[in-house]
């Protein structure tokens, strides 16, 4: 909406501008004839840019801030094709084919996690919540993974999807984009402003709910792609950090941007990207993002785990009923924030009684080492060790 509201700002600006210059051109009546202007070329537009590496190309009419739907061969760069953004309503003449094939890889969670679910892991049986922007739940990727969803400081009047929902959701639990498609998903929709105290409300539903749950069918864990406990991004952050005090105390495993602690285990989070030729290769992963090198220096934690958060295809509903899916080549440590806990949904299906200690530890444990010395989450070892150590 506030993308919408600076839109209307920049036309009533250009309205007042036009009427302000048509006003003061009109002549006054005295004023003696003048010799008609000689003709002058009609002014050129200037030339569409051609898109840099890494554009956001996404085509949402809806909202007023699309780029152009329809590109021509001379309008992009075929070399920069895998890192544009874009959504499945950009058309790029004469890619059309490549274009459709970069969607439906970044479809694939890699990192073995297809392996994973082809054995039948897939979070069957688990609940998790995931604390994020607005999500319009019917959209056919997520809307048999919602168990319930509730909206806190929201105009629930309004009926409109974000980016960030339904990308998260589906990163988590989509069924053809997922990491884990057998979970049940307690979605707690909050604005996405800065202030934590919707998040904080959210997150002591969501121990409510916990307490009408029977003993082994509880919510395990809550995503949430944001950092509410930071005082410098966020106001209110210390209501926030009282609930997960109150989280923690319950059991309840909680990720966020500033990562998550139990018992003696914690996490600290890194960007990491896929290497696009070897996408089921942790320690292939790149640390940062594809157009930067960030966070180099986390790699020396021994708490950080890096993950996979650029190349990715997510479910994408801004209208009712208008579902589709865009591509992000960038992405951000918001897309990796579901597939950590994902993974953790996984692990949970195979070793039940594992505890929230045991679980960040295992993660950190079973981690591949990229190039960098950064550790990279490894479904595929973390599910085996789980199998052979912890499964009953």
């Amino acid at each position: 909406m506030k993308r919408l509201s600076r839109l209307a700002a920049c036309l009533l600006a250009l309205t007042l501008t036009a009427c302000t210059t048509a006003e003061t051109a009109v002549p006054a009546a005295t004023a003696p004839p003048t010799a008609a202007p000689s003709p002058t070329a009609a002014p050129t537009a200037a030339p569409q840019a051609t898109p840099l590496p890494y554009d956001d190309l996404s085509y949402v009419p809806e909202f007023g801030f699309q780029q152009k739907q329809t590109y021509q061969p001379d309008e992009y760069n075929r070399l920069y094709l895998d890192t544009y953004s874009f959504n499945d309503r950009t058309v790029l003449v004469g890619a059309e084919d490549e274009t459709a094939a970069l969607l439906e890889a970044g479809k694939d969670p890699g990192l073995g996690v297809r392996s994973l679910q082809a054995r039948g892991i897939t979070g069957q049986g688990v609940k998790i919540a995931i604390i994020d922007q607005s999500l319009l739940a019917d959209h056919p990727e997520i809307s048999g993974a919602i168990a319930a969803y509730c909206e806190t400081g929201i105009d629930s009047g309004l009926n409109e999807g974000t980016l960030h929902g339904p990308a998260v959701a589906s990163i988590l639990a989509g069924q053809t984009v997922g990491v884990a498609p057998g979970v049940q998903v307690y979605y707690m929709a909050t604005p996405g402003a800065a202030d934590s105290r919707p998040h904080a409300d959210a997150l002591r539903h969501i121990l409510e709910i916990n307490e009408t749950l029977p003993e082994g069918e509880k919510i395990r864990a809550v995503s949430v792609s944001a950092a509410p406990g930071d005082r410098d991004l966020f106001e209110n952050a210390d209501l926030w950090r009282d609930a997960l005090a109150e989280a923690e105390a319950a059991g309840l495993l909680v990720l966020t941007a500033q990562g998550a602690a139990a018992g003696s285990a914690r996490l600290t989070l890194s960007t990491s990207t896929f290497d696009l030729t070897r996408r089921d290769s942790p320690a292939a992963c790149k640390t940062g993002l594809p157009n930067d090198s960030g966070m180099l220096a986390a790699r020396k934690s021994p708490f950080c785990l890096g993950l996979p958060c650029a190349y990715r295809t997510v479910a994408e509903e801004y209208v009712p009923g208008q579902c589709g899916y865009r591509y992000d080549a960038v992405g951000g440590l918001s897309w990796g924030i579901p597939y950590c806990v994902g993974v953790m949904a996984l692990g949970w299906q195979v070793a039940p009684a594992l505890t929230n200690e045991e679980m960040l530890q295992t993660l950190l444990d079973t981690a591949a080492s990229n190039a960098d010395g950064l550790r990279i989450i490894d479904p595929v070892h973390f599910i085996e060790t789980l199998e052979r150590e912890y499964a009953s």
